[in-house]
């Protein structure tokens, strides 16, 4: 990977939030950044706005916006703008050289890591600089993983290149596997061991059940894992959709016969899943994707349900998928259509 000066740089290079978490029992709150293949992590808690009553119910307020998704026309975006802003100089100043070129996995799991806490200072937010903890460089990967991790091919992080396109402040999805495949990379954190698990009791299911190759869902290639048997990912299908889901391409308007073919190739599917002892889970417009070529692919097999689609008492069944199914459907026929 290589790195080319930036000289007299006003704007930072590009950057996103990886990873937020947060407590509104204990007023605290963790915000991990990518930024040119290096981590920020931004520590934040009540006590920190002691000497700003006004921070502090400001700060409060946005825990809040965050526990609802959305509160008074706030978004934990606009979480994400406040508490961020004095990290825009950090950014310009300690990312002044661009990393361009071939990177691999191994760039984004190992990236450089910087911390600090926000907190208030005469009533301005600022950021103080603060030790790195173990757990910080921990925050990836399922260490002493299932056994069945020994049943996929394994691949170190510095064996998978990244994308030509992907970027460096982000975490990343496509990937390409030494032979030269392309594989679409999902990331497993520290707590993921349950998900881990579901995933490859699925996957392992779906290959040995006889599915027959041409139906359209993500299929497991391998695991991303270090010398030590922790497991960072998994590396599946790629499925060239430009991040389209079913939610994208029905709020676009599409059109009533892509809509019916939609329809047609997600229930041909949930039938071939459910024929050979398989469920779908977490079945909704989000977990299908639209390729280049207007087909639909159902994804994600790591269990769970998402209230709304799949009843609680339903969740990994064959009833539970049918349920969720046929509110699929009416979403789809539903919506606004523009015929052509």
């Amino acid at each position: 990977m290589n790195e080319v000066p930036v000289v007299n740089s006003v704007l930072p290079p590009p950057w996103s939030v990886i990873e937020f978490t947060f407590s509104n029992l204990d007023a605290d709150a963790e915000l991990v950044v990518m930024c040119n293949h290096v981590r920020f992590v931004i520590h934040a808690s009540e006590n920190g706005f002691t000497s700003s009553p006004q921070l502090r119910e400001k700060y409060l307020f946005f825990l809040e916006v965050a526990e609802n998704y959305e509160l008074d026309g706030y978004t934990v975006d606009d979480f994400y703008d406040w508490a961020l802003e004095p990290l825009l100089p950090v950014l310009c100043e300690q990312t002044h050289v661009l990393k361009t070129g071939t990177a691999t996995l191994h760039d984004f799991l190992y990236a450089p890591i910087q911390e600090y806490t926000l907190e208030a200072k005469s009533d301005k937010l600022v950021l103080r600089p603060r030790k790195g903890h173990a757990e910080t460089r921990l925050m990836f990967g399922v260490p002493q993983a299932d056994s069945k991790c020994q049943l996929w091919p394994g691949y170190l992080p510095s064996e998978i290149q990244l994308d030509e396109e992907a970027a460096y402040d982000s975490v990343p999805r496509g990937v390409i596997l030494p032979d030269g495949t392309l594989a679409f990379f999902k990331l497993m954190g520290r707590g993921d061991k349950s998900i881990l698990d579901k995933e490859l009791r699925s996957y392992e299911k779906a290959r040995n059940s006889g599915l027959p190759s041409s139906v359209r869902i993500s299929r497991l290639l391998g695991l991303v894992k270090d010398e030590r048997g922790t497991v960072f990912g998994l590396l599946l299908t790629h499925i060239d959709c430009q991040g389209q889901t079913l939610t994208c391409a029905v709020e676009s308007d599409a059109p009533e016969f892509l809509r019916r073919q939609w329809i047609t190739e997600i229930t041909q599917t949930v039938f071939y899943l459910h024929q050979h002892g398989l469920v779908w889970g977490d079945a909704k417009p989000d977990n299908v994707l639209i390729d280049g070529n207007q087909n639909a692919w159902v994804i994600d097999f790591g269990g769970g349900y998402t209230e709304g689609w799949v009843p609680k008492n339903l969740a990994g069944t064959v009833k539970g998928d049918l349920t969720a199914l046929t509110k699929i459907v009416d979403y789809v026929e539903s919506s606004t259509v523009v015929s052509m």
